[in-house]
C-alpha cells in the first residue's frame, strides 16, 4: 500500500516538473515569433511619391537655406551580391542610377560616392551606360555605374542568433562644393513596383546566411559641426541624406544547429548523469556511479560548453554579450551545480541539506529541467 502510493506521489512530481518546463519553452518561443523589425527606425523611410513631398517638404535642412529648392536627382538601385567579411564590414556589389535634367548646372559635377567605404583602393565605381531620353516632358541624361564597395557599418548584434539588421548604402553628391543644391531622391518609377516587401534586387542573389526581408529608400537628417573650411560663420549643419536599404535577417536554424543543439545535449547529458546520483549501492553498481566520475564528466562538459562560447565571442569581440551567451552562463552554472550536487549527495546525510538526500537526491532531478527553463525564459524576456 505504502509503495503504491510512493510510487504515485513520484509520478506526480514528474508530471508537475513537465508541466512547470513546458511553459518556459512556450514563453521562449512566443517571444522568438514576436521579434520584429522596426524599417528605418532612426530614418525617414520613403515608400512613394506622395512620402517624398510630405517629407522635402518641411525644409529643414542646409538644400533648402537659401530658399530655393535643390536640384532632384532621380536615382536607383540594383544589388546583385552582398556578402559579410567582417561583423561590421560589408560587400556590396550591383548597379546605381541617376538621372540628371536636361537644365542642370554645368559648374555642378555629375555623380556621387560612398561617404562610408573602406578599402578606397578595391573599390569600383565604372560608367557602364549612358542615354539621353524624356520623362513626363522633362529631357534627362540617364547614367548607370556599375560598383562594388566595402562599407562599414555599426550593426547591433545584441538578440543573435535572432537578430535583424539593415544595410544601406549611403551616397553624398560627387561635387563637394555644391552639394547643398542638389539632393537624391528615389526613382520609383523605374521599378514594376515598389509596393512590394523587396525590389531592385536579382533573383539569384545569395546573401549567405541571411535572409534579405526588405528593401527601402530613407532619408536621415545628418548634423555636422563644421563649415569644412569654407569661410562661413561656423554652426551647426544639418543635410539630408540619402539611403539605400537592405532589412536583413539571420537564418535561424543556421545558428540553431551550431548553437542551441550543441547547449541541448549537453543539457541532456547533465540530467542524464544527475539521474545515475544515487545512495543504493545496486544502483551505483549498475550504474557505474562516483562521485569522481560525476566531477570529471560535469569537467568535461564544461570544456564542451567553454569552446562553443570562444566561437560565438570570437564572432562579437567588439561588442557587448549577444543573446545566446546568456544561455552559455546558465549552463556554466548548472554544470557547477549539477558538480556539487554530486559531491554534497556524496557527503551523506547532513543537518542543512536533507532537501539533497531526501528520495535518493529526488529534488534536484525533478527540479533539473524547470529552473534550467525558467532561467532561460526569464533571459529571453529580457533581452529580446
Amino acid at each position: 500500500m505504502f509503495r503504491e502510493m510512493f510510487k504515485s506521489n513520484y509520478a506526480r512530481y514528474w508530471i508537475l516538473s513537465f508541466l512547470l518546463s513546458a511553459i518556459p519553452i512556450g514563453l521562449i518561443g512566443y517571444k522568438w515569433i514576436q521579434v520584429q523589425r522596426i524599417p528605418g527606425i532612426d530614418k525617414s523611410v520613403i515608400r512613394n511619391e506622395s512620402e517624398i513631398e510630405k517629407l522635402l517638404g518641411n525644409r529643414d535642412t542646409i538644400q533648402f537655406n537659401s530658399g530655393k529648392n535643390p536640384y532632384r536627382i532621380p536615382t536607383g538601385f540594383f544589388i546583385q551580391s552582398l556578402a559579410f567579411l567582417t561583423p561590421s564590414d560589408t560587400n556590396i556589389t550591383g548597379y546605381i542610377w541617376q538621372k540628371y535634367p536636361e537644365n542642370f548646372p554645368k559648374e555642378i559635377r555629375k555623380g556621387f560616392i560612398f561617404p562610408e567605404e573602406v578599402n578606397s583602393t578595391c573599390t569600383k565605381l565604372d560608367v557602364v551606360y549612358r542615354y539621353y531620353g524624356e520623362q513626363n516632358g522633362i529631357k534627362y541624361e540617364l547614367t548607370g555605374w556599375y560598383f562594388d564597395v566595402t562599407v562599414r557599418q555599426t550593426f547591433d548584434y545584441s538578440k543573435y542568433p535572432l537578430d535583424l539588421l539593415t544595410v544601406w548604402i549611403r551616397l553624398w553628391p560627387q561635387d563637394f562644393t555644391s552639394d547643398n543644391r542638389v539632393i537624391f531622391v528615389p526613382d520609383f518609377k523605374a521599378y514594376a513596383s515598389t509596393a512590394k516587401t523587396t525590389f531592385g534586387l536579382d533573383v539569384d542573389i545569395v546573401p549567405g546566411e541571411w535572409q534579405i526581408d526588405e528593401t527601402f529608400f530613407s532619408y536621415d537628417n545628418i548634423p555636422y559641426d563644421t563649415d569644412f573650411g569654407f569661410f562661413t560663420d561656423v554652426k551647426e549643419h544639418k543635410y539630408k541624406e540619402f539611403y539605400i536599404n537592405l532589412g536583413m535577417r539571420r537564418k535561424f536554424i543556421n545558428a540553431f544547429v551550431i548553437n542551441l543543439v550543441p547547449l541541448f545535449v549537453v543539457a541532456l547529458l547533465l540530467f542524464a548523469q544527475m539521474m545515475t546520483v544515487t545512495g543504493i549501492k545496486d544502483l551505483a553498481d549498475k550504474f557505474g556511479y562516483t562521485t569522481s566520475g560525476a566531477i570529471a564528466t560535469c569537467s568535461a562538459l564544461f570544456f564542451v560548453v567553454v569552446l562553443a562560447h570562444v566561437q560565438v565571442r570570437s564572432l562579437f569581440s567588439g561588442s557587448g554579450l549577444v543573446y545566446i551567451e546568456y544561455f552559455y552562463l546558465i549552463m556554466y552554472f548548472v554544470i557547477l551545480m549539477t558538480a556539487l550536487n554530486a559531491y554534497v549527495f556524496s557527503l551523506g546525510n547532513l543537518k542543512h541539506f536533507n532537501l539533497i538526500h531526501y528520495r535518493d537526491n529526488f529534488i534536484p532531478k525533478v527540479a533539473y529541467w524547470p529552473l534550467l527553463l525558467w532561467m532561460m525564459a526569464i533571459v529571453t524576456w529580457i533581452k529580446l
